[in-house]
């Protein structure tokens, strides 16, 4: 259990769960609830106020987001538009000291992967939104890692590309058995995606589960509200059995 607190601002409150390995689990929740927040903190840019963050049987307190076996993958994807698409891939092992031979190999390795073959020499200017977050997701594959951080990736595509790259994250997810944590205010992105959700309100987790269970058996009115189309009846109840 951990909470986060800017001054006297909370934006994590008390939160405690346990996701799984190989798990595409995602935090659903408005803009402002703390969902950001919780995600950097398990990257390592924002420590908690209280608690702790294990990552396997590993307490991640004073390791640093350059230590972890995590990547994150920001809203606008921090690609360097002056490089080609390999070496936009390659990057992290060119900071490792890899040779040129085996950066290129492995970018291409991971092209394939991703469904981009034969593409490596092209800027990524060229390349379409979906082909983009694609390569941003090739990029942190590259080095050794558990999980993969996902803030908003597809806010900026347009719908009909949004839809199509929910299939392609999953496709991704499942075919290399990462753990990736996803965040995002979209409910049809978190419910199509995930294997589990926790929906988030105002820095609390007010429920997690599969997606079934949060869409049919909401625990609390926000989420209630918040998932799902919600036919409200207001109404006085008169008796109580049971």
């Amino acid at each position: 259990m951990y909470s986060v607190r800017f001054g006297s601002y909370t934006a994590v409150d008390n939160a405690y769960l346990t996701i799984k390995g190989g798990e595409f689990f995602s935090f659903l929740g408005s803009s402002g609830c703390g969902k950001t927040t919780l995600l950097r903190c398990v990257s390592g840019f924002v420590e908690p106020t209280e608690g702790r963050i294990l990552i396997g049987d590993q307490d991640m307190a004073r390791v640093g987001p350059n230590k972890r076996p995590t990547a994150l993958i920001f809203q606008n994807l921090a690609l360097f538009p002056l490089m080609s698409v390999a070496d936009n891939i390659a990057f992290p092992l060119e900071v490792h000291g890899i040779s040129k031979r085996e950066r290129r190999k492995r970018a291409d390795e991971l092209l394939d992967m991703i469904a981009l073959p034969g593409v490596g020499d092209k800027k990524v200017h060229k390349l379409s939104g979906g082909q983009r977050q694609r390569v941003a997701i090739a990029r942190a594959l590259t080095v050794e890692l558990d999980i993969l951080l996902l803030d908003e990736p597809l806010s900026a595509l347009d719908l009909k590309l949004r839809h199509h790259m929910r299939t392609e994250l999953r496709t991704i997810q499942q075919r290399v058995g990462l753990t990736f944590i996803y965040i995002t205010y979209d409910q049809g992105e978190a419910l199509t995606m995930s294997d589990r959700v926790a929906v988030m309100n105002v820095g609390v987790i007010e429920q997690i589960g599969d997606t079934e269970s949060v869409y049919d058996q909401p625990k609390t009115p926000f989420v209630a509200s918040f998932v799902g189309e919600t036919n409200r009846i207001s109404g006085k109840i008169l008796e109580q059995k049971g």
